[in-house]
């Protein structure tokens, strides 16, 4: 589980992004378990009430602090399709965290291994299952699905922007071609990166993009993206919310 915490507007808002497990290994029963530093700054606290629904490719979650008539509630919920639960408090953590498994995650298409980016503000978060070839990134790219894509520790890479895009590529070799790469890249205006491991995430693969390019790109670098990618290339795009159906 990975969380951004990407905040818009002081300590109201963010986005956050966490993976269907499985609550029973054989089944590959889907299963949520939501453990994030920000339940409790947004009003999620030990044993107060959700309501869960589902959605087109997701589902949406909304706070209950005062609930007059507790059966009418749970009947609308229901008819809906949904379900009505509490924040639990994890004691090892010390953390709030919300968990939710089986049919309602099923209905609605989940499977164990999706990719979930969750948008919260005050009482209310609502979750989206992310496409299978897009990965939400920061300024600073790392993880050990870079090595899948050739950008292993010690490989040089160069790093181009235009408006909207940022596009990162890998240069095959480049530790044999460093005085060519440097002219070429003094040329084509583009930086000129080498990818190090992060001691502090098991030793991945990682690099910082250079703020300039976010600058050129017309992004603000706090700010999380979108990346596709395939071997040797990754693209960088903001996050299209609306599309996600946010």
């Amino acid at each position: 589980m990975t969380n951004f915490n990407i905040e818009e507007n002081g300590t109201t808002n963010g986005i956050h992004t966490t993976t269907v497990t499985t609550a029973k290994p054989t089944l590959l029963t889907p299963k949520i378990a939501l453990f994030a530093e920000w339940l409790i700054p947004m009003g999620f606290l030990p044993d107060t009430l959700v309501q869960s629904l589902p959605e087109p490719n997701g589902m949406s979650f909304t706070l209950y602090e005062n609930v007059p008539k507790y059966s009418e509630l749970s009947r609308k919920t229901r008819e809906q399709g949904g379900i009505l639960s509490n924040i639990n408090f994890c004691k090892s953590r010390s953390k709030s965290y919300l968990c939710i498994s089986g049919a309602v995650l099923q209905k609605i298409g989940l499977a164990f291994g999706d990719t979930m980016l969750i948008r919260y503000e005050y009482g209310f978060f609502r979750m989206r299952k992310l496409p299978a070839d897009v990965k939400i990134v920061t300024k600073r790219i790392v993880g050990h699905w870079l090595e899948e894509l050739g950008f292993v520790t010690n490989s040089i890479l160069t790093v181009d922007s235009s408006p909207g895009l940022i596009t990162c590529k890998l240069e095959e070799n480049g530790h044999a071609r460093v005085h060519q790469l440097v002219k070429y890249a003094r040329k084509n205006k583009l930086n000129l990166l080498q990818v190090t491991a992060q001691k502090d995430n098991n030793y991945a693969p990682h690099f910082v993009i250079p703020i300039s390019r976010f600058e050129k790109a017309g992004f603000t670098p706090e700010d999380s993206f979108f990346a596709t990618y395939d071997h040797g290339i990754i693209k960088i795009h903001p996050i299209d919310f609306d599309a996600l159906g946010f």
